[in-house]
């Protein structure tokens, strides 16, 4: 891999790994090499504790790796404020509860804003229709209600 084809990549991990002491030291990840480059799809496939969530919680620029490097979105961990570079990383996590009662158009909102609990006051008349539209395109409009 040249750097120039490493500084096109969405995410590029060297070496990574990440250790976990609770009793004693037991290794969740170790030595991953992986680069994401734009347009491409990938799939995590794996076990239970195989280290799949681990991996994403990475990328998704939610904690650091305990040797290695990570580029997310061309911005290194460590190097880079967390917050400002998780809003421009889109991670939806089983862990985060969307409210029962909320409207698939509301679900939709919320990702102006990067968060799950809908903050009202920040979407104006633009992204309220831009959320209608990405709806349309998912042939999801009939749902924007429900």
């Amino acid at each position: 891999m040249t750097e120039n084809q490493d500084s096109r990549a969405v995410v590029a991990l060297r070496d990574v790994a990440v250790h976990r002491r609770s009793s004693g030291q037991e290794i969740v990840l170790d030595g991953i090499d992986w680069i994401v480059r734009p347009g491409e799809h990938w799939a995590l496939l794996g076990a239970n504790g195989a280290g799949k969530t681990t991996l994403l919680r990475l990328v998704g620029a939610a904690m650091y790796p305990t040797l290695g490097s990570v580029e997310v979105l061309g911005d290194r961990l460590g190097r880079v404020d967390m917050r400002e570079l998780r809003a421009r990383v889109g991670l939806v996590s089983a862990a985060q509860k969307v409210p029962l009662e909320a409207t698939a158009h509301t679900v939709v909102l919320t990702g102006a804003t990067g968060t799950v609990q809908p903050l009202w006051r920040e979407y104006g008349s633009a992204v309220r229709e831009r959320a209608r539209v990405l709806l349309a395109e998912l042939g999801c409009k009939e749902f924007a209600d429900r």
